[in-house]
Protein backbone atom coordinates (compact mmCIF):
# COMPACT_ATOMS: atom_id res chain seq x y z
CA UNK A 1 0.00 0.00 0.00
CA UNK A 2 0.57 3.68 -0.75
CA UNK A 3 1.66 5.72 2.25
CA UNK A 4 -0.68 8.53 2.20
CA UNK A 5 1.21 12.28 0.49
CA UNK A 6 3.90 9.63 -1.29
CA UNK A 7 4.28 10.52 -4.87
CA UNK A 8 2.78 6.82 -5.95
CA UNK A 9 -0.34 7.53 -3.55
CA UNK A 10 -0.65 11.28 -5.37
CA UNK A 11 -0.60 9.80 -8.56
CA UNK A 12 -3.31 7.03 -7.96
CA UNK A 13 -5.54 9.62 -6.01
CA UNK A 14 -5.41 12.06 -8.85
CA UNK A 15 -6.70 9.68 -11.41
CA UNK A 16 -9.04 7.90 -8.86
CA UNK A 17 -12.76 6.89 -10.34
CA UNK A 18 -11.97 7.68 -13.59
CA UNK A 19 -13.83 5.36 -16.24
CA UNK A 20 -12.55 3.26 -19.08
CA UNK A 21 -14.66 5.12 -21.83
CA UNK A 22 -13.53 8.74 -20.45
CA UNK A 23 -9.81 7.55 -20.76
CA UNK A 24 -9.87 6.17 -24.82
CA UNK A 25 -11.75 9.94 -25.25
CA UNK A 26 -8.91 11.40 -23.74
CA UNK A 27 -6.63 9.37 -25.72
CA UNK A 28 -8.91 10.56 -28.70
CA UNK A 29 -8.47 13.71 -27.98
CA UNK A 30 -4.63 13.51 -27.40
CA UNK A 31 -4.32 12.27 -30.94
CA UNK A 32 -6.13 15.08 -32.26
CA UNK A 33 -4.61 17.86 -30.76
CA UNK A 34 -1.24 16.21 -31.32
CA UNK A 35 -1.99 17.62 -35.02
CA UNK A 36 -3.31 20.80 -34.19
CA UNK A 37 -1.55 23.26 -35.20
CA UNK A 38 -3.03 25.13 -38.34
CA UNK A 39 -5.02 27.69 -35.99
CA UNK A 40 -1.37 28.88 -33.54
CA UNK A 41 0.15 29.72 -37.08
CA UNK A 42 -2.03 30.35 -39.07
CA UNK A 43 -1.54 34.26 -38.34
CA UNK A 44 2.14 33.84 -39.29
CA UNK A 45 1.42 31.81 -42.57
CA UNK A 46 -1.42 34.12 -43.49
CA UNK A 47 1.43 36.46 -43.11
CA UNK A 48 4.66 35.15 -44.73
CA UNK A 49 2.80 32.90 -47.24
CA UNK A 50 -0.16 34.74 -48.40
CA UNK A 51 0.88 38.23 -47.43
CA UNK A 52 -2.83 39.47 -46.50
CA UNK A 53 -3.26 42.57 -44.49
CA UNK A 54 -3.54 42.91 -40.67
CA UNK A 55 -7.19 43.71 -40.94
CA UNK A 56 -7.75 40.46 -43.66
CA UNK A 57 -5.94 38.31 -41.01
CA UNK A 58 -8.03 39.63 -38.18
CA UNK A 59 -11.39 38.38 -40.43
CA UNK A 60 -9.74 35.23 -41.35
CA UNK A 61 -9.04 34.32 -37.60
CA UNK A 62 -12.61 35.62 -37.01
CA UNK A 63 -13.84 33.35 -39.39
CA UNK A 64 -12.43 30.13 -37.07
CA UNK A 65 -14.32 31.69 -34.06
CA UNK A 66 -17.50 32.29 -36.24
CA UNK A 67 -17.58 28.87 -37.86
CA UNK A 68 -16.80 27.25 -34.13
CA UNK A 69 -20.11 29.51 -33.02
CA UNK A 70 -21.75 27.86 -35.60
CA UNK A 71 -20.29 24.20 -34.92
CA UNK A 72 -20.94 24.39 -31.14
CA UNK A 73 -24.99 25.53 -31.75
CA UNK A 74 -25.70 23.25 -34.22
CA UNK A 75 -23.22 20.53 -32.64
CA UNK A 76 -25.93 21.16 -29.42
CA UNK A 77 -29.08 20.37 -31.42
CA UNK A 78 -28.00 17.08 -33.19
CA UNK A 79 -26.59 15.99 -30.16
CA UNK A 80 -29.90 16.30 -28.14
CA UNK A 81 -32.04 14.85 -31.66
CA UNK A 82 -29.33 11.92 -32.39
CA UNK A 83 -27.11 11.55 -29.59
CA UNK A 84 -23.19 11.98 -28.78
CA UNK A 85 -21.67 9.44 -30.14
CA UNK A 86 -22.06 9.95 -34.47
CA UNK A 87 -21.30 13.64 -33.85
CA UNK A 88 -17.94 12.70 -32.21
CA UNK A 89 -17.35 10.76 -35.41
CA UNK A 90 -18.37 13.13 -37.98
CA UNK A 91 -16.90 16.18 -36.80
CA UNK A 92 -13.29 14.83 -36.37
CA UNK A 93 -13.82 13.21 -40.08
CA UNK A 94 -15.56 16.73 -41.61
CA UNK A 95 -13.05 18.69 -39.99
CA UNK A 96 -10.08 16.70 -40.81
CA UNK A 97 -11.18 17.30 -44.80
CA UNK A 98 -11.69 20.71 -44.14
CA UNK A 99 -8.38 21.29 -43.24
CA UNK A 100 -6.75 19.65 -46.09
CA UNK A 101 -8.92 21.51 -48.19
CA UNK A 102 -7.94 24.63 -46.73
CA UNK A 103 -4.40 23.93 -47.38
CA UNK A 104 -5.12 24.35 -50.93
CA UNK A 105 -6.39 27.47 -51.16
CA UNK A 106 -4.95 31.09 -51.87
CA UNK A 107 -7.90 33.64 -52.23
CA UNK A 108 -8.70 35.35 -49.49
CA UNK A 109 -12.53 34.81 -49.69
CA UNK A 110 -11.63 30.96 -50.32
CA UNK A 111 -9.63 30.83 -47.02
CA UNK A 112 -12.02 32.85 -45.32
CA UNK A 113 -14.60 30.58 -45.99
CA UNK A 114 -12.83 26.91 -45.59
CA UNK A 115 -11.34 28.74 -42.46
CA UNK A 116 -15.21 29.14 -41.19
CA UNK A 117 -15.65 25.24 -42.38
CA UNK A 118 -13.13 24.04 -40.66
CA UNK A 119 -14.54 25.11 -37.15
CA UNK A 120 -18.04 24.67 -38.04
CA UNK A 121 -17.98 20.84 -38.59
CA UNK A 122 -14.81 20.48 -35.98
CA UNK A 123 -16.43 22.13 -32.91
CA UNK A 124 -19.61 20.36 -33.04
CA UNK A 125 -17.52 17.96 -31.12
CA UNK A 126 -17.54 20.14 -28.31
CA UNK A 127 -21.25 19.71 -26.92
CA UNK A 128 -20.74 16.10 -27.76
CA UNK A 129 -18.03 15.43 -26.27
CA UNK A 130 -19.15 17.36 -22.70
CA UNK A 131 -22.46 15.23 -23.19
CA UNK A 132 -19.91 12.41 -23.23
CA UNK A 133 -17.93 13.19 -20.35
CA UNK A 134 -20.99 13.92 -18.24
CA UNK A 135 -22.52 10.49 -19.52
CA UNK A 136 -19.37 8.18 -18.25
CA UNK A 137 -18.34 10.50 -15.16
CA UNK A 138 -20.37 10.43 -11.84
CA UNK A 139 -20.56 14.05 -10.54
CA UNK A 140 -18.17 13.67 -8.10
CA UNK A 141 -15.59 12.74 -10.68
CA UNK A 142 -16.47 15.82 -13.21
CA UNK A 143 -13.34 18.02 -12.03
CA UNK A 144 -11.04 15.21 -12.53
CA UNK A 145 -12.96 13.98 -15.79
CA UNK A 146 -12.30 17.70 -17.22
CA UNK A 147 -8.71 17.88 -15.99
CA UNK A 148 -8.04 14.23 -17.69
CA UNK A 149 -9.44 15.36 -20.73
CA UNK A 150 -7.50 18.98 -20.76
CA UNK A 151 -4.75 17.20 -19.81
CA UNK A 152 -4.83 14.93 -23.22
CA UNK A 153 -5.67 18.14 -24.93
CA UNK A 154 -2.59 19.76 -23.70
CA UNK A 155 -0.53 16.97 -24.36
CA UNK A 156 -1.25 17.07 -27.84
CA UNK A 157 -0.96 20.81 -27.55
CA UNK A 158 2.71 20.66 -26.53
CA UNK A 159 3.74 18.00 -29.37
CA UNK A 160 1.42 20.13 -32.01
CA UNK A 161 3.24 23.63 -31.72
CA UNK A 162 6.41 21.98 -31.82
CA UNK A 163 5.92 20.01 -34.51
CA UNK A 164 4.04 22.39 -35.69
CA UNK A 165 6.85 24.94 -35.84
CA UNK A 166 9.36 22.40 -37.57
CA UNK A 167 6.48 21.25 -40.31
CA UNK A 168 6.35 25.20 -41.09
CA UNK A 169 10.17 25.76 -40.99
CA UNK A 170 9.68 22.79 -44.35
CA UNK A 171 6.64 24.06 -45.69
CA UNK A 172 3.37 25.15 -44.39
CA UNK A 173 1.49 22.69 -46.61
CA UNK A 174 2.85 20.18 -44.13
CA UNK A 175 0.75 21.82 -41.72
CA UNK A 176 -2.96 21.16 -43.00
CA UNK A 177 -2.05 17.81 -43.91
CA UNK A 178 -1.15 16.70 -40.42
CA UNK A 179 -3.79 18.46 -39.06
CA UNK A 180 -6.55 16.74 -40.77
CA UNK A 181 -5.08 13.65 -41.11
CA UNK A 182 -4.67 13.11 -37.20
CA UNK A 183 -8.63 14.30 -36.89
CA UNK A 184 -9.04 11.65 -39.04
CA UNK A 185 -7.09 9.25 -37.08
CA UNK A 186 -8.79 10.27 -34.22
CA UNK A 187 -12.35 9.48 -35.42
CA UNK A 188 -11.02 5.75 -36.51
CA UNK A 189 -9.34 5.43 -33.05
CA UNK A 190 -12.79 6.35 -31.31
CA UNK A 191 -15.01 4.17 -33.90
CA UNK A 192 -13.24 0.81 -33.23
CA UNK A 193 -12.46 1.79 -29.09
CA UNK A 194 -15.36 3.31 -27.62
CA UNK A 195 -18.50 0.99 -27.56
CA UNK A 196 -21.96 2.08 -28.26
CA UNK A 197 -23.92 2.56 -25.35
CA UNK A 198 -27.60 3.07 -26.23
CA UNK A 199 -28.60 4.12 -22.61
CA UNK A 200 -25.71 6.74 -22.86
CA UNK A 201 -26.17 7.61 -25.86
CA UNK A 202 -29.86 8.31 -25.85
CA UNK A 203 -31.17 11.41 -27.75
CA UNK A 204 -33.22 14.04 -25.11
CA UNK A 205 -35.92 14.25 -27.58
CA UNK A 206 -38.27 12.90 -24.39
CA UNK A 207 -36.99 15.91 -21.72
CA UNK A 208 -39.60 18.59 -21.82
CA UNK A 209 -39.09 21.70 -23.29
CA UNK A 210 -39.64 23.61 -20.30
CA UNK A 211 -38.34 27.33 -19.37
CA UNK A 212 -36.82 25.25 -16.22
CA UNK A 213 -34.57 23.01 -18.47
CA UNK A 214 -33.75 25.70 -20.56
CA UNK A 215 -30.60 27.94 -20.67
CA UNK A 216 -31.94 30.48 -21.97
CA UNK A 217 -34.03 31.17 -19.38
CA UNK A 218 -31.63 30.33 -16.85
CA UNK A 219 -30.62 33.85 -15.87
CA UNK A 220 -27.44 33.18 -13.68
CA UNK A 221 -25.98 31.21 -16.30
CA UNK A 222 -26.11 33.75 -19.13
CA UNK A 223 -24.52 35.95 -17.04
CA UNK A 224 -21.73 33.75 -16.34
CA UNK A 225 -21.16 33.17 -19.64
CA UNK A 226 -21.02 36.85 -20.42
CA UNK A 227 -18.22 36.78 -18.23
CA UNK A 228 -17.26 33.35 -19.16
CA UNK A 229 -16.62 34.48 -22.87
CA UNK A 230 -14.97 37.80 -21.86
CA UNK A 231 -12.06 36.15 -19.94
CA UNK A 232 -11.76 33.87 -22.95
CA UNK A 233 -11.20 36.64 -25.26
CA UNK A 234 -8.54 38.02 -23.42
CA UNK A 235 -7.28 34.30 -23.28
CA UNK A 236 -7.71 33.60 -26.69
CA UNK A 237 -4.91 36.92 -27.47
CA UNK A 238 -2.47 33.56 -26.66
CA UNK A 239 -3.38 32.27 -29.75
CA UNK A 240 -4.42 34.98 -32.28
CA UNK A 241 -1.47 38.00 -30.95
CA UNK A 242 1.11 36.13 -29.16
CA UNK A 243 2.53 34.82 -32.09
CA UNK A 244 2.10 37.86 -34.23
CA UNK A 245 3.83 39.83 -31.11
CA UNK A 246 6.75 36.92 -31.37
CA UNK A 247 7.23 37.45 -34.54
CA UNK A 248 7.26 41.39 -35.04
CA UNK A 249 8.66 42.47 -32.48
CA UNK A 250 10.78 40.00 -31.00
CA UNK A 251 11.58 38.43 -34.48
CA UNK A 252 11.60 34.49 -33.33
CA UNK A 253 11.24 32.00 -35.93
CA UNK A 254 8.81 29.48 -36.45
CA UNK A 255 10.16 27.05 -34.93
CA UNK A 256 10.85 29.33 -31.28
CA UNK A 257 7.12 30.44 -31.29
CA UNK A 258 6.44 26.69 -31.52
CA UNK A 259 8.38 26.05 -28.40
CA UNK A 260 6.98 29.12 -26.68
CA UNK A 261 3.68 28.13 -27.49
CA UNK A 262 4.38 24.62 -26.21
CA UNK A 263 5.38 25.80 -22.95
CA UNK A 264 1.31 26.61 -22.21
CA UNK A 265 0.99 22.70 -22.90
CA UNK A 266 3.55 21.38 -21.12
CA UNK A 267 3.01 23.57 -17.73
CA UNK A 268 -1.06 22.16 -17.96
CA UNK A 269 -0.17 18.60 -18.80
CA UNK A 270 2.17 18.56 -15.74
CA UNK A 271 0.63 20.58 -13.71
CA UNK A 272 -2.96 20.36 -14.01
CA UNK A 273 -4.13 17.35 -13.27
CA UNK A 274 -2.71 17.41 -9.51
CA UNK A 275 -3.56 20.28 -8.87
CA UNK A 276 -7.05 19.52 -9.38
CA UNK A 277 -6.52 16.79 -7.35
CA UNK A 278 -5.54 19.17 -4.23
CA UNK A 279 -7.59 22.00 -4.46
CA UNK A 280 -11.30 21.19 -5.91
CA UNK A 281 -12.78 20.41 -2.18
CA UNK A 282 -10.80 23.57 -0.55
CA UNK A 283 -12.15 26.18 -2.21
CA UNK A 284 -15.73 27.17 -4.34
CA UNK A 285 -15.41 26.96 -7.71
CA UNK A 286 -16.35 30.92 -8.63
CA UNK A 287 -13.34 31.95 -6.23
CA UNK A 288 -10.61 29.69 -8.26
CA UNK A 289 -12.00 31.35 -11.35
CA UNK A 290 -11.72 34.92 -9.89
CA UNK A 291 -8.00 33.64 -9.13
CA UNK A 292 -7.58 32.70 -12.30
CA UNK A 293 -8.65 35.60 -14.20
CA UNK A 294 -5.78 37.80 -12.00
CA UNK A 295 -3.56 35.87 -12.89
CA UNK A 296 -4.48 36.62 -16.46
CA UNK A 297 -4.52 40.38 -15.81
CA UNK A 298 -1.38 39.93 -14.25
CA UNK A 299 0.03 38.37 -17.58
CA UNK A 300 -0.82 41.01 -19.82
CA UNK A 301 -0.01 44.01 -17.36
CA UNK A 302 3.93 42.63 -17.18
CA UNK A 303 4.74 43.06 -21.11
CA UNK A 304 4.14 46.70 -20.77
CA UNK A 305 6.75 48.20 -19.04
CA UNK A 306 8.83 45.03 -19.24
CA UNK A 307 10.74 43.81 -22.53
CA UNK A 308 13.00 40.71 -22.63
CA UNK A 309 12.88 36.76 -23.61
CA UNK A 310 12.18 36.22 -19.92
CA UNK A 311 9.30 38.27 -19.73
CA UNK A 312 7.59 36.22 -22.59
CA UNK A 313 8.16 32.95 -20.84
CA UNK A 314 7.01 34.24 -17.42
CA UNK A 315 3.79 35.46 -19.03
CA UNK A 316 2.95 32.75 -21.22
CA UNK A 317 3.32 30.49 -17.81
CA UNK A 318 1.31 33.11 -15.89
CA UNK A 319 -1.60 32.44 -18.31
CA UNK A 320 -1.04 28.53 -18.35
CA UNK A 321 -1.48 28.97 -14.33
CA UNK A 322 -4.25 31.29 -14.94
CA UNK A 323 -6.07 28.55 -17.38
CA UNK A 324 -5.40 25.53 -14.77
CA UNK A 325 -7.08 27.47 -12.16
CA UNK A 326 -10.19 28.91 -14.30
CA UNK A 327 -11.15 26.66 -17.20
CA UNK A 328 -11.57 23.33 -14.98
CA UNK A 329 -14.18 25.23 -12.25
CA UNK A 330 -15.75 27.00 -15.85
CA UNK A 331 -16.85 23.26 -17.01
CA UNK A 332 -17.25 21.94 -13.79
CA UNK A 333 -19.66 24.77 -13.04
CA UNK A 334 -21.82 24.38 -16.90
CA UNK A 335 -22.17 20.46 -16.10
CA UNK A 336 -23.62 20.78 -12.50
CA UNK A 337 -25.89 23.69 -14.13
CA UNK A 338 -26.71 21.15 -17.38
CA UNK A 339 -27.77 18.23 -15.24
CA UNK A 340 -31.22 16.76 -15.50
CA UNK A 341 -31.74 19.68 -18.32
CA UNK A 342 -30.97 19.90 -21.80
CA UNK A 343 -27.54 18.79 -21.44
CA UNK A 344 -27.10 19.56 -25.43
CA UNK A 345 -28.49 22.96 -25.14
CA UNK A 346 -26.19 24.01 -22.45
CA UNK A 347 -23.04 22.31 -23.34
CA UNK A 348 -23.79 24.19 -26.51
CA UNK A 349 -24.00 27.42 -25.04
CA UNK A 350 -21.50 26.78 -22.82
CA UNK A 351 -19.28 26.29 -26.14
CA UNK A 352 -20.43 29.11 -27.66
CA UNK A 353 -19.83 31.62 -25.62
CA UNK A 354 -15.65 30.56 -25.99
CA UNK A 355 -16.51 30.50 -29.95
CA UNK A 356 -17.94 33.96 -29.76
CA UNK A 357 -14.89 35.51 -27.84
CA UNK A 358 -12.90 33.88 -30.73
CA UNK A 359 -14.45 35.58 -32.97
CA UNK A 360 -13.77 38.89 -31.29
CA UNK A 361 -10.45 38.32 -30.14
CA UNK A 362 -8.82 38.52 -33.33
CA UNK A 363 -10.95 41.29 -35.07
CA UNK A 364 -10.26 43.59 -31.77
CA UNK A 365 -6.52 42.43 -31.15
CA UNK A 366 -5.40 43.13 -34.52
CA UNK A 367 -7.26 46.22 -35.31
CA UNK A 368 -5.99 47.51 -32.21
CA UNK A 369 -2.35 46.32 -33.18
CA UNK A 370 -2.50 48.21 -36.05
CA UNK A 371 -3.69 51.49 -35.18
CA UNK A 372 -2.23 51.91 -31.23
CA UNK A 373 0.21 48.64 -31.22
CA UNK A 374 0.92 45.56 -28.64
CA UNK A 375 1.74 47.63 -25.06
CA UNK A 376 -2.26 48.90 -26.05
CA UNK A 377 -4.00 45.76 -26.66
CA UNK A 378 -2.23 43.87 -23.18
CA UNK A 379 -3.88 47.35 -21.16
CA UNK A 380 -7.28 46.86 -23.01
CA UNK A 381 -7.42 42.74 -22.41
CA UNK A 382 -6.02 43.59 -18.57
CA UNK A 383 -9.35 45.83 -18.49
CA UNK A 384 -11.65 43.50 -19.78
CA UNK A 385 -10.05 40.64 -17.74
CA UNK A 386 -11.23 42.94 -14.81
CA UNK A 387 -14.43 43.34 -16.16
CA UNK A 388 -14.40 39.74 -16.24
CA UNK A 389 -13.22 39.17 -12.36
CA UNK A 390 -15.94 41.71 -11.25
CA UNK A 391 -18.52 39.75 -12.75
CA UNK A 392 -17.28 36.64 -11.62
CA UNK A 393 -16.75 37.44 -7.96
CA UNK A 394 -20.35 39.08 -7.44
CA UNK A 395 -21.97 35.83 -9.41
CA UNK A 396 -19.98 33.97 -7.09
CA UNK A 397 -21.07 35.99 -4.31
CA UNK A 398 -24.87 35.31 -5.34
CA UNK A 399 -24.59 32.05 -5.95
CA UNK A 400 -22.21 30.48 -3.06
CA UNK A 401 -21.51 27.81 -4.99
Amino acid sequence: MFKSGTLPHIFKNAYAGISREMWILAITMLINRCGSMVLLFMSVYLTVELHFTLPQIGVVLAMFGIGSLAGAFIGGKVVDKIGYYPVLIWSLVLSGLMIITLGFMQHYYLVAFFTFMVTCTGDMFRPANSAAIHAYSKPENYSQSIALNRLAMNLGFTVGPMLGGFLAHKSYSFLFWTDGLTCILAAVFLRFLLPVKNDLNKPHEQQEKSKEKSPYYDKNYLYFLLFTSIYAMCFFQLITAFPLYFKQEYHLSEQHIGLMMALNGVGVAVIEMFLIYYIKDKWTQFNFISLGIILLIVAFLILIPFHSIYILIISVLVLTLSEMLAMPFMSTYSLLQAKDKNMGDYMALYAMSWSLALIIAPLIGTQIINHFGFSMLWLFVSVLGFVSLIGIYKLGQKQQV
